[in-house]
């Protein structure tokens, strides 16, 4: 019998109405395959198009539960969504690559792995088809999404063939923009008001269809008879309208499991396509006239949505109890006993905290953190009717062992704990079930994140003294140590280095052109681009580094390296948050710096300051040969 596979299901938010259901397809045919599945995937459902991007500290808290793992454990990814923002799903993709583990990613397209995507394009061009060919009609309003969205556009663009291939002259009066949501209605009113009623209203998504036919009705229009909707997606809620709505379903949950059966063929050594279509399909309904108005099974529908108020009233309850209960209790294992006798509501057996250590210690002892985690965690194991249990964890294995070749296959969720920028821990459930059709349980997840946070909140240790040593030994506006705290930390290095037989590196970097960038976009651009060179260098940080401003634009590292190329992979790392920075904000100018380094033995160093005055001297080379390169 062969090593069992293990698929790792990185994932986002709660959106029921895809990645659920693409993430249901998933474990479905890995459970029926006797795959492994674990599900790393945040709370966090991205903003609505027009809000743009999440935060840097949303994007740091949520997206630490993908740090977690080691991606050796997997023979294969899939990623549902984007994953919170690019430069995450980039170093997801970069993580798997080191270790050659392929990376299936649905619906988005990026550099490095696999992509199946749907075929929305031809989808709607039939839907357009249709009612031009089926139902004569003429003068179709499409109402997209938002302006500058790919899936808006690539419908809109669908909308737009189906005119010309019919010969239809198209008309940039009859295209507006209802946002997905409500924005439709007040589109649909001043297109009225000035225009004769469509043959048809075509919809970018359902819930926008709705809205559209609700106001239709309120005026006194019948849908088909006086003018036709239809939607895109096919949700539960737009079948179950009156009339049902006819719609573009989405195949995914073939994409779902398409994912694996690809994955498949790579475990295999078969060749597949970077680029995979599943096909998108009518489903007519009544909006359209394609059904009669049939009288839907109320009794059945009433039974569902009377069963799901009960249990959403139960779940208010549980959690208006569940703050009452902890709201009184003072250390970590009282909260979590409390926890622990909800799980029956839950119908769980059994869930697990792995916290930092400040946390359970009660700020008591803390250990140096990486990737957010510190290096001493405890896990906490909470099973139905038994007492917790505690045992402690050490980075890099801060994922205790798991089972992956045991009786039984796998299904596993893990999910952060945080507050801003302040990484608790993170929650580890074993469920065969996907949590992201449980929208409730997403709010419980959510909860408990709230009651760990307020426990940290409550055993905060650190004292005003701390609060000032800190104000001492780092710089206000990056937060680097500055030179106070050069001279506390460096020396400790030295020893360590030398006691280990280790090298020391010693790095300094010359943020470029800050005279320029403070002349033409004024301080605070400048103070901008010296808080992102510290950025990049915390970003860059694996070894526990000590990052230095050591003056206005110019900044040291000191760190132990295994190897002399330690200290060119830290620049380059460096280098590539910038490049990505400058990409992704597209300022008018971009932040960038000068890198001189040297690496030496530790056992035959002197002096540090040494070795930075031989890191300058490289620096001030590198400089000139910029100096040099712009003026020719």
């Amino acid at each position: 019998m062969g090593k069992r596979k293990t698929i790792g299901l990185f994932l986002e938010g709660d959106d029921t109405l895809q990645e659920g259901v693409i993430a249901k397809a998933v474990l479905k045919e890995a459970t029926e395959k006797d795959y492994n599945v674990l599900l790393f995937h945040s709370l966090m459902k991205k903003p609505p198009y027009e809000q743009g991007e999440l935060s840097d500290e949303v994007v740091f808290g949520e997206g630490s539960i993908y740090a977690i793992p080691d991606y050796r454990m997997f023979d294969g990814i899939i990623i549902l969504g984007e994953v919170l923002r690019s430069d995450m799903m980039k170093k997801i993709i970069d993580n798997a690559a080191r270790v050659h583990v392929p990376v299936i990613d649905v619906n988005d397209t990026y550099d490095g792995c696999y992509q199946i995507g749907y075929n929305d394009t031809i989808g709607m061009k039939e839907m357009v088809l249709h009612l031009i060919r089926e139902h004569d009609c003429r003068n179709i309003f499409f109402m997209s999404g938002f302006k500058g969205n790919k899936e808006s556009e690539d419908r809109e663009e669908a909308y737009r063939s189906a005119l010309e291939e019919e010969g239809i002259p198209f008309n940039e009066e009859n295209i507006g923009y209802g946002q997905f949501y409500l924005k439709a209605v007040d589109v649909v009113k001043e297109y009225l008001s000035s225009h004769d009623m469509p043959d048809a209203f075509v919809c970018a998504n359902d819930t926008m269809a709705m809205f559209i036919i609700k106001y239709l009705n309120d005026h006194g229009y019948q849908v088909p008879e006086d003018v036709i909707v239809t939607g895109f997606d096919h949700t539960k809620e737009a079948s179950e309208y009156q009339p049902s709505i006819s719609s573009v379903e989405r195949s995914l949950f073939e994409s779902g499991t398409q994912a694996v059966r690809l994955l498949e063929q790579l475990w295999d050594g078969k060749e597949i396509p970077l680029h995979s279509l599943v096909p998108a399909h009518l489903v007519l309904n009544q909006s359209c006239g394609c059904t009669d108005h049939t009288k839907l099974d109320l009794n059945r529908i009433n039974q569902e949505k009377l069963r799901d108020i009960t249990r959403r009233d139960m779940f208010i309850h549980h959690i208006t109890e569940l703050w009452r209960d902890v709201s009184p209790k003072n250390s970590v294992e009282d909260m979590l006993e409390v926890i622990c006798s909800y799980l029956d509501f839950f119908q769980w057996d059994a869930f697990n905290f792995c916290l930092c250590d400040d946390i359970i210690n009660q700020g008591t002892r803390k250990s140096k953190r990486i990737h957010g985690y510190s290096q001493n965690m405890t896990l906490v194991k909470c099973r139905r009717g038994e007492p917790l249990e505690m045992e402690p964890v050490f980075y890099p294995d801060i994922l205790p062992p798991l089972d992956l070749q045991g009786e039984n296959n796998l299904q596993t969720s893990f999910v952060p704990l945080y507050l801003n920028q302040r990484i608790v821990g993170y929650l580890w459930i074993s469920a065969k079930y996907c949590m992201q059709e449980t929208p409730m349980v997403f709010a419980m997840l959510t909860v408990m994140n709230s009651v760990i946070i307020d426990l940290c909140l409550l055993k905060e240790k650190d004292t005003l003294v701390d609060k000032l040593d800190s104000m001492y030994v780092r710089d206000e506006l990056t937060k680097l140590y500055n030179r106070f705290g050069m001279r506390r930390f460096v020396d400790k290095i030295m020893e360590v280095a030398k006691r280990d037989q280790k090298y020391i590196m010693c790095i300094e970097l010359d943020l470029d052109g800050l005279k320029k960038i403070n002349d033409t976009y004024g301080h605070d651009a400048g103070d901008n681009a010296i808080v992102q060179v510290a950025n990049a260098m915390r970003q860059a940080s694996e070894r526990r580094e000590v990052c230095i401003r050591s003056g206005g634009d110019e900044y040291l590292v000191f760190g132990i390296a295994e190897k002399e190329s330690d200290a060119a992979a830290f620049i380059q790392r460096v280098e590539e948050y910038l490049d990505e920075y400058n990409q992704r904000n597209a300022w008018p100018y971009e932040v960038t710096c000068s890198c001189g380094y040297c690496v030496h033995p530790a056992q035959q160093i002197h002096s540090l300051e040494e070795m930075v005055t031989e890191a300058d001297k490289l620096l001030y080379q590198v400089k000139a040969r910029k100096k040099t390169t712009r003026i020719s």
